[in-house]
């Protein structure tokens, strides 16, 4: 393999896949299609487009397999200049709120992303980024979003058309700004769904590892750079133990035309994916990449050593789980180490050496002597994809982060991590070492432990088993017995068990089939009760969607057809939903659907312990009386919730607080407890589903208006929420 060859494929980071995305987002739902169309604003399939000129695909594929140092791409870069002023439509709802939308197409594009150069919006506004058929939805952002010099960058939408949305409230603190500096077009379709066979298949999968029992493994992070190039990052702890968000990963991620210095801006540009991962070992299940970051700063860096610290825009959001890893730059390191990593852009990878590591000089015409440890592995390996992911000690604390190497499943290595010793004392300069960012106390100390977040951070609630069998849905010609099937079954139920109050942010599940249609969605809800769903706390509609890329085709199996088939799916909430003792997760499915739902469940087991539930002639029952599974078992649901075990459970949990009711004139009135706070949110829904209004109140009571039949009325407070149902007849 040639020199030129060999750098790019071991040292600069292509990822081969990634799935629907979630950017920390701030809630809500964009306009309504109905309420757009009603005030004269164009759907969707009509809006005009900006459409990107044509470029040639094959010379820039044959310029990037002659480019001798450097980072491969996968994305063409447009530079455009879209604002309110020049681009897209702009109307005005009924209350006044500003709907400003613009439609970006690229043909032949297997995504987009794009960076808004100027982002400068009121807190009360709202920006979605959505496919036009709204079957994947990026937001809501606000102005918390904004990167410190005006910017932000956004995940990437599959497809080659996407939608831009502006909400500004009538009244807002003042005009909000937006420009679309760049769209960027993936020709090698990066952004789909990876093949499980993208990586070496003698990789190893985290959690077929003991390793992937240990919490080093929720620090590890696929990047995306620039809406172009990918590396691997770890969150890293420091002194202050404050939970300051740096990622420690390597610089020449940030390598401008392959060679240093580093090109800073494009550190704003970054988002980091958390928790992607194989849910079960060596299972065909694709892991969610839901949980993503964007934006960062440069905190540390030092291209002669390969080392590059950065600090992320905003905090890890504890429903994340995020685990911030310690670290060792003693000459003290013992045995066994391990890589966690993200070969190809696959889902987290584990490398082993039981042996000690040796110092070694890595490309001494790019860094420096002596700045390297060489790693010959007892298992796995490294790829493109892996750089800039954290070495290990036995203790679980990082003593490096990967450069680039040879190993492959022939050969073992070597493979070069760079020393942060090297990089660890003050310098001349104020950023080419580490001490002053993860030792800002001044302590001196050469080693620190990793951490939870917070004094009580959240957990992975699962009754799967690890010697479960995953079973389908059904293998019946009746349909599926954890979905839609001839019996007409249309409920289904998880039980959970907590001791004391735990608050539950979101909502993990593996559907064998399904996909979301705004028709007929699929809602998912939290019911309180000891035995069975007895007091509805929470309510949402299930809409997380994919589409799958066969990467030796370079086609889409299933081009705008969103699917949730064989995926670990994250629903994070609303707002976070308290519970007490035992709670449910219910899935309901609608009557006609687009396309059946059913969910993966656990095999037979020898205790015939039962989680699962159905609900059957207006009862709920076990799985053990269900004909078409039979026995006990445990629905693919999981929760992230933070629990609080030796606390009393407050009184507003204990009843409801919230009275709403229709008048005979038909207006709603919804009365609030004084004592619950000075502002309450009020979401109202169609029976649908469909988000009616998006209301706040600083006052005891909220008038608002309903439509005729029944409405669903979401009352959120700052520590719970209530969900009621109102009628109006006439």
């Amino acid at each position: 393999m040639s020199l030129s060859r060999n750098l790019i494929f071991t040292i600069f980071l292509l990822l081969r896949g990634i799935t629907s995305l979630a950017q920390v987002s701030h809630g809500g739902m964009p306009c309504p299609e109905h309420l757009l169309t009603s005030n004269g604003l164009r759907s969707s399939h009509t809006l005009p487009y900006k459409v990107m000129p044509a470029f040639d695909v094959d010379s820039l594929i044959r310029e990037d397999s002659l480019q001798g140092f450097g980072m491969e791409r996968f994305a063409h870069k447009f530079k455009v200049g879209f604002d309110m002023e020049n681009s897209g439509t702009t109307t005005y709802l009924e209350d006044g709120t500003k709907v400003w939308r613009i439609g970006i197409t690229s043909p032949k594009a297997f995504s987009l992303n794009l960076l808004f150069t100027e982002y400068e919006i009121p807190p009360q506004a709202k920006v979605f980024l959505y496919s036009p058929d709204r079957s994947t939805i990026l937001g809501s952002f606000s102005s918390d979003n904004r990167q410190k010099s005006g910017i932000l960058p956004t995940a990437p939408i599959e497809g080659d058309s996407l939608i831009v949305e502006y909400m500004e409230p009538a009244g807002a603190d003042f005009e909000g700004h937006l420009r679309i500096g760049e769209v960027n077009h993936d020709y090698l379709g990066l952004r789909t769904l990876p093949s499980k066979n993208r990586s070496f298949s003698c990789e190893v999968d985290v959690n077929c590892d003991e390793r992937g029992n240990l919490s080093t493994k929720r620090s590890v992070c696929l990047i995306i750079v620039n809406g172009t190039f990918y590396c691997t990052g770890s969150l890293v702890n420091n002194t202050a133990q404050d939970d300051a968000p740096y990622v420690l990963t390597a610089a020449h991620c940030l390598f401008s035309n392959a060679v240093p210095p580093i090109y800073e801006e494009w550190a704003e540009t970054s988002i980091f994916f958390f928790n992607y991962e194989t849910p079960y070992c060596y299972s065909d299940i694709q892991g969610s990449m839901e949980q993503s970051v964007a934006g960062a700063s440069v905190a540390a860096s030092n291209a002669d050593y390969d080392m590059l610290l950065l600090k992320m825009s905003e905090p890890m959001p504890i429903d994340y789980r995020p685990y911030y890893a310690g670290w060792n730059v003693s000459e003290e390191k013992k045995a066994p180490f391990y890589g966690i990593h993200h070969p190809e852009g696959d889902m987290k990878k584990v490398s082993v050496e039981n042996d000690d590591i040796q110092s070694i000089s890595f490309l001494t015409y790019l860094f420096k002597e002596d700045g390297h440890w060489c790693v010959y592995w007892d298992s796995g390996l490294t790829e493109g994809g892996s750089s800039g992911s954290p070495l290990f000690d036995a203790d679980n604390r990082i003593v490096g982060a990967l450069s680039g190497g040879k190993s492959n499943c022939k050969e073992n290595g070597p493979d070069s991590y760079y020393k942060i010793s090297k990089v660890w004392s003050q310098s001349s300069t104020d950023r080419d070492h580490l001490s002053q960012a993860l030792d800002p106390t001044g302590s001196g100390v050469l080693t620190l432990d990793g951490k939870e977040p917070n004094d009580t951070p959240c957990i992975r609630l699962s009754n799967m088993r690890a010697t479960d069998e995953l079973l389908p849905a059904s293998e019946s010609l009746q349909g599926y017995a954890s979905g839609h099937n001839s019996y007409g079954y249309l409920r289904y139920a998880e039980k959970f068990e907590v001791e004391g109050v735990s608050k539950i942010y979101g909502i993990y599940c593996v559907p064998f089939s399904g996909a979301f249609s705004e028709q007929s969605p699929v809602q998912v809800s939290i019911y309180a009760g000891k035995d069975e769903p007895t007091r509805l706390l929470h309510k949402q509609i299930l809409k997380i969607s994919n589409t799958e890329y066969d990467r030796h085709t370079y086609k889409f199996k299933e081009t705008l057809t969103p699917t949730w088939i064989r995926k670990e799916n994250y629903l994070r909430l609303d707002t976070a939903v308290s519970v007490n003792g035992n709670f449910f997760v219910v899935f309901d499915l609608p009557e006609n659907p687009k396309q059946e739902f059913a969910l993966f469940y656990s095999g037979s087991r020898w205790d015939d312990r039962n989680t699962a539930y159905f609900y059957h002639n207006g009862e709920w029952r076990s799985f053990r009386e269900n004909p078409m599974a039979k026995m006990g078992t445990s629905l693919m649901v999981d929760v992230v919730c933070q629990r609080f075990a030796n606390q009393s459970q407050p009184d507003s949990y204990q009843k409801p607080e919230t009275i709403a009711f229709v008048t005979e004139e038909g207006k709603l009135y919804i009365l609030f407890e004084s004592s619950l706070g000075e502002r309450k949110q009020v979401l109202l829904y169609d029976v649908f589903g469909r988000l009616l209004a998006d209301e706040y109140s600083q006052n005891n009571w909220l008038e608002m208006e309903v439509p005729m039949g029944v409405t669903i009325v979401h009352v959120l407070y700052d520590d719970h929420s209530e969900i009621m149902k109102v009628v109006r007849q006439k």
